[in-house]
Parts: C-alpha cells; structure tokens; sequence
C-alpha cells in the first residue's frame, strides 16, 4: 500500500510540474502578433532550394526559429532579425538565399533593432520604405543582396542607427544626402553599391561632415568624381578610425592640410585612385596611429620624403604600381611592427640598405619589378616569418645563397626574371610550406625532374610552378603525374622532349597548363583529359604534338584559353569546341586545318581568336558583325568573298587570302588595327576610314583599290601606320594628312599618286618610314623632309619625277638607314654632307615594333607591326621586314646626277649597298668609299669615271656584287680574297682601257693606261 501511496504522489508531482512548465512556456513564448507578421513575410518569400527558413513553423515558439533573436525578458519581442545567407562564398550560395518580396507585416516587430539580409538575392528589387519606420533600428545590413533602385532618401529618419551596410548592391541615381541626419552612425559602408559608377554617384559630400560618431567608412568602388573637396570634408569627421575610398574615382587629392583633425586614422587606403598624378601629400605622415596604408596605384611620382619616422604603428604597407623614385625610404627601417610591405613597380633604384634586415616582423615581401641592383641581401635570408617573398625582375644577380632554406615559413616564392646564375641551391628542399614558385626567365639548366626533386619534402603538394623560359631539358614522365594538389604549371619556353604523359589525366586540381615553344612530341588524346574537370586554360603551340580526339568527344572541362599553334590538329576542325561555353581565346594557327568553318563557331563567346596559317576556305559569315569578338586573325588562308559587316574588334587581320568586292562603306569605329592587304578587294576607301575613334594601323596593300584618298582626316588621331601600297590610287596626297602627327610608317608606294608633295606632311614629325616610290609625283623634293622629319630611319622616293638638286638638307637626318631616290630627274652633284648619316655610321641597331595591342588580361600583345620596304638590290625587288632594322643602303641611281663622287661617303662603314650607277658622274673611284668595311654591294656602272681602280677595293671582304661597267675606267683590275671571287668579267665590260683578269685581256707595260689619259694628267 505504501509503494502505491508513493507512487500516486510522484504522478501527481509530475502533473503539477508540467503545468507549471506549460504556464513557463506560455509566459516566455514569442508575441503571437509578431509570430504572424513573420509567417506572413515568409509567405512571400522564396528561401532556396534548401529551404532556409524551415524552422519557422507555426506550431513552434518563434523565438527559436533561425535567424529570429527575442528579448529574454518577459515581454518576449523580437529585437533582432539575422537572415544573413552563410554560405555567400559557395558556389551554390543561391540554394541557401532568400528572394521574392518583402511583406511590409514586419513593421509589427517595433522593436526590431537589428535587421540582416545580407547576402541574399533579391534581384534588382528596391529597398522598401517602410524599413525607415523602424524607429528603433540600429543596426541595418542589406549588402550584398542584389538591392537595385534608389536608395531610399528616408532612411535618413532612422535616427538610432549605428550600423548601415548598403555595400554590392545594384543602385541607381546618387547618395540621398538624407543620410547625413544619421547622427548616431558609426559605421557606414557604400562599397561597390551602384549598379552605374561611370558618371557621379553623388552630388557632393557635404553631408557626411554631419556624421560626428562615425567611426567607419567605405566608399569604395563608387563615384565621387563631384566631391572635389573630399579631404577636407572628411578631415572633419574627427572620430574616424577607419577610411576606405579605394577606386572612388577621387578627382585628386591636396598636398597639404592646413590642421589635420583626423589623426586618430588606423586604416587608410586610397587605392586605384590612378587620378592623382601628384607627390605624395605631407599630411600623410600626420597621421601617426595607423597601422593599415594603401595607396596602391594612385601614380604618385617623385620621392618619398626622407624625414618621417613617426608611422612607426604601421603593420601594412603598400605603395605598389605608382611612378615614385630615387632609393627605398630610410625610414622604412624604423617600422619595426610592418609584417606588410608591398612595393611592386614603383620605380626605386639603388642597392637595399641592410637596415631593411631589422624588419624581423615581415610576413609579405614585395619590392618586384624595381631596379635593386646588386646581390640578394643576405639579410633576407634571416626573415623566418616570411611567407611571401616576391623579388621579380629587380635586377639582382649572382648566386642564390643555401641560405634560402632559412625562409621555412614560405609559402610563395618569386625570383623571376633576374640575373641570378648558377645552380639552384639543395636547401631550397628545406621549403616544405611552399605552394607556389617562380623561377621564370633566370636560365635555369639542367634536367628538370632533377630541379623538380629538388623541391624537397612535401614537394607533390605544389600547387604552382612556373619555370618559364629556361633552358630546361629532359621529359615530363614519372613526376609531373605525382603532383596531385597542381593548380597552376607553366614550363613554356624550355627545351623539354618527349611526349606528355597520360598520368597528366589525374591531376584533378589543374587549371592552367602551359607547356607551349618546346620540343614536345607524340599523341595528345582523350585520355590525357580524363579527369581534368578544372583546366581553364590550355597552352600547347610550338611544339610537334598531334591532338587526336574523337569527333564526338566532349570534354569533361570549360576552357577559357586554348592554344595549339603549329601543333596538328586538322583536317577538321575540332568539334569539341563546341561545347566549349566559357571560351574567350582560340590560338589554332597553322594546325592543318582545312575546308569550311562551322557556323556555330561564332556563337561562342570568343574574344580573341587565331586561325591564321591554315588551309580554310570558303566565305565570312555575314552574321560576323553580332559576335563579341575582339581580335579576329584569319591571314594566310583561302577565304573568298564580300567582306560582311565587320565586328565592332580592335584587331581585323584577313590579309593574305582571296577576299573581293568593295570595302564596307561604314567601318567599325572601335578598330585599331585593320589589315586586308593582299587580296582582291576593289572599290574606293570609304571616308569612314577617318572616323575610326582611336586608329593605330591601316594595312589595305596589295589589293585593287582606285579612286582618290579621302580628304577628311582629322587631328588629333592616334593613327601610327598607314599602308596603301600596291594599288591603283590616283590623285594627290590630301593636306589633311599633315594632321596625323602620331603617324609613324607612311606607305603609298606602287600606286598613281601625282602632284607636289603637301607641305602639311611636314607636321608628321614621328614619321620613321616614308615610302612614295614608284608614283608619278613631280617637283623638286621639299628642303622640309630634312629639317622637320628629322625621325626617319627609311626614305624612299624611287622611280618617280623629282627634278631639281638634291637638298642637302636631307643630310640633317642623322638616323637614315635607307635613301632611295633612283629613277628620278635630279640634277646636280652628290651632297658632301651625305657622309653624315649616323644610321649609316653607327653599328648601333634598333629593332623596334611600331604598333601593338595589349588587352587587359591577356599576357601578350596580340599583334604587333614591323617595318618594311621592298628594296632593289642586284636588280631584283625583295620585300624586307623582319631584318629591315639591320640593312644600310644608299640608291641614287637612274638620274641626271653629275659632278664627282664625294670621298665622304667613305664615312658611312655600315652602308651594306651602295648604287651610283646610271648617272653622268666623273672623275676618278675615292679610296676612301672602299672604307665602308660592310660594303656587300657597290654599282658605279654607266656613269663617266674614269682613272684606275683603287687597290684598296680588295678590303672589302663582304663584297658580294660589284658593276664597275661602261665607264672610262683604265689600268689593272686589282686583286685580292674576296675579290677574286668576283670573276664574272661583265663586271668591267665597257671599261676598254681596263686589263687582266676576269676580263681576257693582258696588261702590258704601255697599256696600264689610255695615252690620252695621260696627257691630260
């Protein structure tokens, strides 16, 4: 009886207690009012596929529900809403997010103080208003969420508020200055919030001076180009720690301040603000408490002042990309808590002080592409804490020390592009925390899985390597398949041999591959792609592979770059690419491909695609006008045609191929290179061709075009080649011309040009290259070539009429390597002051590009134009470029020249041709002429000279062709090595007084020289 007894009293204990607990529960449960707003919200609401918002059931006490915060006294509001999507950084970040409409049955939570939808995706939908009727909110975060419209000038009424987060947004219009009345602020974020930012996101910044409290701001990634009195404004905000404003389009930026209030600054950075171009401002080293500067990219130039060593908080630093010179700072020395310094391309000079050394603190290194002359410190070597070390392109050279396994803490690596020597050192094995590093253009030699096992021991956790541009042989066998955590591996530009090994296949973490310009043999086929899902980017051109894949194949990756110049791909083209949805570069020059390009080859995303030095026929694609290409290179093949409506591209070379019809009467105005030379293109130059916006190259050579040049070219073009040659275009050359003062190559050259030469060209001051030869202009040839175009390295006005002297003045042209007048009508003697040509002097040479595009994000210039001349030499035209930097010549032939040559053309000792020949020139050979010891050859054929042959002639050991035919020449031919391989006797004939060999007359004692000859001596 007692067990049950006891037993009666626990059940009844038990059911006291639990009424308690309901009545507990029912006390501290959430407000039912402000439960229903939040259901009704979520009604309107789509949270994802993985359903965010699950917990909010209506059976449950909403104060439990994710994201929902409640005050935990009795009256149980809601004070905090957090729907901050977490999973912002994944790839699947919209499974989680939240989207639709925003219920404004939230404005029963009045006592809401926190509200967070960040991260969201809420898809160009504008802030609702009624969010500024939250009289108690202090905290609002809506960045992130794809918010669009105007920023709601009523938020200004949240007078409470101490947190605005608006930043990766997509607003319209300008800052409402409203939010200045947020006199409780304290941090206050824009960063990257309107959707527009190339015209000004704000009116001024006046309103921020209002802000008293704030603490933070960030204003990066917006416009306020308006806000010329930027600094000044925020100088005012005296409770500023932290200040952001990079790439904020800032219009500049003053060099003093009269008081600088702000000195309680920890975090400043200024970066990509490339509008400054000043010194850097004295207020700066005001600012004494900062430990975070970045004022990277800004183009400050001059020195950095030497005399401030109060920054010594300062823990980050970074003055990369700006025009700053002279030696590094000594007051850099003293910043003894820096783990942070960045002073990549900034243009310091002169050897590292061992002081630098005293910076033990240091965990990122960057003083990359800088002249620091001079060995590698030895201090670096005791930086244990370092993780990051770049020393590209800095001029170093010597040895790199075995002291370089000091640096265990490494992580990265550069030493790039120095002229470091020797062999690498085996303590670079002791690196076991290296992930990445850069040994590219240093020569390395040797094996390179000798190099590679170097690497010591967790090297199979490389995930970058470059090695670039060495001289590394031996094969990629039996390690590069080990290297399973493989990002990034560029080995272009070696000697490797052999062929690329399927194990490549199980590097399932690669993305960049590039093993182009080596020797690399054998069959790339599907297997090699097996489980590269990740590649990006596929190099392989220059080497001798053979990519055979299946027509139906389709990869298990998305590229972005492929390139397999000169390796064989063809015949056809690769049907894969067509799956190939993510593809902005295609390099497929001379692969062997034939036939008709497929058409669904331009709806892909290309920007830059190369099918030069192929076998492709067929015709453009009238739809090439809507693709996105940027440079479109089709040269050397066999396409016919009408040229379509071209692309809006900056680069158009179809040269070389077959294409007819006239040039399209409107031209795209973005074009910067347009080359059609050799083909059958007919017609006049349409005057679009002077509404290009920015020009760099015209090549339309070789083609039929007739007509007249457009009259209509205008200053201010940044037009540098113009090549006309080889058509049939008639008239004068415009005066306008004379406006394009950037030009620097003028070719018109085998066309029916007529008339004086415009006074105007004299304008073109750049001009390097002028070549009018073979028209039918007439008149003397202007003094001003010589006085005002004083750049030109090749002149050539042959086989026209130019009458009247040669100016003397065209000596002033020290740089001249070539000056063709032949074929003419000019009178008069040889200016002595020829011999003055320094081009022709000097062994000096400069082999420069004129012209080249370089595309944001692509490693190279994707084109660039070289010089060239066709030259006759030896009676034959032959077309020079590539070598036209080194050729030295001299042609006045087939004119009316008289008088005798002068002996100061013997000056000229790098003159490889000279032609005097077929003119009316007298007297006797210089000896000095036979001074030009590069001489390879020499005509004085058909003119009048007369006496003996100069013995010295047997020094020109380069002779290579020699006409001395049909003058009164007279005595022994001399001899000598290289002469007497000269041995064609037509290199005298018409010399009836000349003797011994080649010719088969013999010298005697009385016939070394005709008797009247010798009468008049």
């Amino acid at each position: 009886m007692a067990t049950n007894h006891h037993l009666l009293l626990l059940v009844h204990l038990i059911l006291v207690l639990s009424i308690i607990a309901i009545q507990t529960l029912a006390a501290y449960a959430c407000i039912e009012d402000e439960r229903d707003a939040l259901l009704t919200f979520k009604a309107g609401i789509s949270d994802g596929i993985r359903h965010s918002l699950s917990s909010w059931d209506e059976g449950q006490d909403c104060c439990r529900w994710r994201g929902v915060v409640c005050d935990n006294t009795t009256t149980r509001n809601i004070l905090e809403l957090n729907l901050r999507n977490p999973y912002q950084d994944s790839d699947n970040w919209t499974d989680y997010a939240l989207s639709g409409e925003i219920n404004p049955s939230l404005l029963a939570l009045n006592h809401l103080t926190r509200l967070d939808l960040s991260n969201n995706d809420f898809v160009g939908m504008s802030i609702p208003e009624f969010i500024a009727s939250f009289n108690n909110l202090t905290h609002l975060d809506l960045s992130y969420s794809k918010f669009g419209g105007k920023i709601p000038h009523q938020l200004g009424n949240l007078s409470k508020l101490r947190s605005l987060d608006l930043s990766g947004s997509y607003f319209i219009g300008t800052i409402p200055p409203q939010l200045g009345n947020l006199s409780s602020l304290r941090y206050l974020s824009l960063y990257s919030a309107f959707n527009d930012t190339s015209t000004p996101n704000t009116d001024n910044l006046e309103w921020i001076s209002k802000l008293a409290s704030l603490k933070y701001l960030d204003m990066g990634k917006i416009n306020i180009t308006n806000a010329v009195n930027w600094l000044h404004i925020v100088n005012k905000l005296q409770s500023i720690r932290v200040l952001l404003m990079s790439s904020s389009s800032l219009p500049s930026i003053p060099n003093h301040l009269s008081y600088v209030n702000f000195t309680g600054l920890t975090t400043l950075d200024l970066s990509n603000n490339w509008q400054f171009n000043t010194t850097l401002s004295s207020w700066l080293w005001n600012l004494t408490n900062l430990s975070y500067l970045n004022l990277e990219y800004c183009l400050f130039r001059g020195k950095i002042p030497d005399a401030h060593y109060n920054l010594t908080s300062l823990t980050y630093l970074n003055f990369k990309d700006n025009n700053l010179e002279g030696p590094l700072p000594s007051w850099l020395w003293n910043l003894t808590n820096l783990s942070y310094l960045n002073l990549l391309e900034c243009q310091f000079h002169g050897k590292i002080p061992d002081a630098l050394g005293n910076l033990t603190s240091f965990a990122y290194l960057n003083l990359g592409y800088n002249n620091l002359e001079g060995p590698l410190p030895s201090w670096l070597w005791n930086l244990t804490n370092l993780s990051y070390l770049n020393l590209e392109y800095c001029l170093f050279r010597g040895k790199i020390p075995d002291a370089l396994g000091n640096l265990t803490s490494l992580i990265y690596l550069n030493l790039g592009g120095n002229n470091l020597e020797g062999p690498l050192p085996r303590s670079i094995g002791q690196l076991c925390n290296l992930r990445s590093i850069d040994l590219s253009y240093l020569g390395i030699g040797g094996d390179i899985r000798e190099l590679v096992g170097m690497l010591g021991c967790k090297w199979t956790n490389m995930e970058e390597i470059f090695l670039s541009s060495n001289n590394l042989h031996g094969n990629l066998s039996n390690w590069l398949q080990q290297m399973a955590n493989l990002k990034h591996l560029d080995l272009r530009n070696n000697s490797l041999v052999g062929s690329v090994p399927h194990g490549i296949g199980n590097l399932q973490n690669l993305n960049f591959l590039d093993l182009s310009s080596n020797s690399l043999r054998g069959v790339i086929s599907e297997a090699h792609f097996a489980n590269l899902t990740k590649l990006n980017d596929f190099l392989l051109s220059s080497n001798s592979l053979i990519i055979s894949v299946g027509h139906n194949w389709i990869p298990p990756f998305q590229l972005t770059t492929l390139a397999l110049g000169s390796c064989r791909v063809g015949p056809q083209f690769p049907a894969w690419l067509r799956w190939q949805r993510q593809i902005n570069e295609v390099d497929l020059r001379n692969t062997s491909i034939t036939g008709i390009l497929p058409d669904w080859l331009w709806s892909l995303p290309l920007q830059l695609l190369d099918l030069s030095y192929n076998n492709i026929t067929g015709t453009l694609p009238a739809h090439l006008k809507s693709t996105n290409i940027v440079s479109l290179d089709l040269k050397f093949n066999n396409l016919v045609g009408p040229l379509p409506l071209l692309p809006d591209a900056l680069l158009l070379d179809l040269s070389n191929n077959s294409i007819s019809g006239p040039l399209p009467k409107l031209l795209p105005t973005s074009i910067l290179d347009l080359l059609l030379s050799n083909n059958l293109i007919n017609g006049s130059i349409p005057s679009s061709i002077c509404e290009l916006a920015s020009p760099e190259a015209l090549d339309l050579s070789g083609n039929n075009l007739s007509g007249e040049l457009p009259q209509c070219w205008q200053q201010g073009s940044g037009l540098e080649i113009i090549d006309f040659s080889n058509n049939n275009i008639t008239g004068e050359i415009p005066p306008s011309v004379g406006s394009l003062t950037s030009l620097l190559s003028l070719d018109l050259s085998n066309n029916n040009f007529y008339g004086e030469l415009p006074s105007e060209l004299q304008y073109c001051k750049n001009l390097v290259l002028l070549d009018l030869g073979n028209n039918n202009f007439s008149g003397n040839i202007p003094i001003w070539i010589g006085e005002k175009l004083l750049n030109l390295r090749y002149l050539q006005l042959r086989s026209n009429m130019f009458e009247g002297n040669i100016p003397p003045q065209l000596a002033q042209l020290t740089a001249l390597q070539v000056l063709d007048l032949s074929s003419n009508k000019l009178l008069g003697s040889i200016p002595r002051s020829f011999g003055n040509f320094t081009g022709m002097i000097s062994s000096s040479v400069r082999n420069e590009k004129h012209t080249g595009i370089y595309l944001p994000g692509y490693d190279v210039d994707i084109f660039t134009y070289k010089d060239k001349l066709f030259l006759v030499m030896q009676g034959k035209e032959s077309k020079y470029s590539e070598i036209l930097y080194l050729v030295r010549t001299m042609d006045l032939s087939e004119n009316n020249l008289s008088g005798v040559i002068p002996e100061e053309i013997g000056a000229l000792r790098q003159l490889n041709n000279l032609n005097l020949s077929r003119n009316h020139l007298i007297g006797t050979i210089p000896e000095k002429i036979f001074d030009i010891s590069s001489l390879e050859y020499l005509d004085l054929s058909s003119n009048e000279l007369s006496g003996a042959i100069p013995q010295s002639i047997s020094k020109l050991t380069f002779l290579d062709h020699l006409n001395l035919s049909y003058n009164n020449l007279s005595g022994r031919i001399p001899s000598g090595s290289q002469l007497d391989t000269l041995n064609d006797p037509s290199i005298y004939i018409g010399n009836v007084y000349l003797c011994g060999p080649p010719t088969s007359k013999n010298c005697s004692e009385d016939s070394a020289a005709p008797k009247q000859y010798v009468k008049l001596c």
